[in-house]
């Protein structure tokens, strides 16, 4: 009796997210997946359209948490905050970033295909185009910031570009150095207090 198409689907994963793991998205055969789960390549088309398809399928939750994620900087989050550039609010963005963190290292595989090993892929350019959401969001925030009167400078889209991205660098080299949780999360709050602190001074905040 063949065994139920949920677990067959399931050996195909593995086997593919140890086969992008080793080679990339570009070197990876189809052949070896397929084998290394039991099958042909035939019946591997079954569950799986083709290549791009099985890397998708072990990175796209990933894309969207990291994007909800991201999302946290858009302008309507903080209609609501009585003091949005104030240490509540700091509370808050450290919250959602260890948060980030927890699911980053629970899915640890998936980041690193991101990161690493989707050139050829539908997601090569995922850094840049979750770094380009996370600038368009700040950019309307801090846009927004300025006609509140909550900052006294507004900066300018250069400006915002480089703090928006670096933070995102910040948190994908401790993916690509495979530092160790408990070192990530002091590392991060070291570097969210930096970016909160230093943008706040330069936006007239005292």
């Amino acid at each position: 009796m063949s065994e139920p198409s949920a677990i067959t689907k399931q050996k195909i994963l593995e086997s593919a997210k140890k086969e992008f793991l080793d080679k990339g998205f570009m070197n990876a055969s189809l052949r070896t997946i397929a084998s290394n789960a039991g099958l042909t390549t035939g019946a591997m088309y079954r569950h799986f359209k083709d290549k791009d398809a099985l890397f998708c399928a072990l990175v796209d939750d990933a894309i969207e948490v990291a994007t909800r994620a991201v999302m946290t900087a858009d302008v309507a989050n903080h209609f609501n905050d009585p003091d949005p550039m104030g240490e509540g609010h700091h509370y808050e963005e450290n919250k959602i970033l260890i948060e980030l963190l927890d699911y980053v290292y629970e899915n640890f595989d998936a980041f690193t295909l991101l990161l690493t090993k989707a050139s050829g892929s539908t997601h090569e350019h995922f850094f840049n185009e979750i770094a380009e959401l996370y600038t368009k969001n700040c950019s309307k925030t801090i846009e927004w910031l300025y006609e509140k009167k909550y900052i006294k400078n507004k900066l300018d889209a250069m400006t915002v570009h480089v703090i928006s991205t670096s933070l995102i660098s910040a948190f994908t080299e401790l993916i690509m150095h495979k530092i160790p949780k408990e070192q990530a999360a002091e590392f991060l709050k070291t570097i969210s207090d930096f970016f909160h602190y230093g943008t706040m001074h330069i936006m007239g905040r005292e």
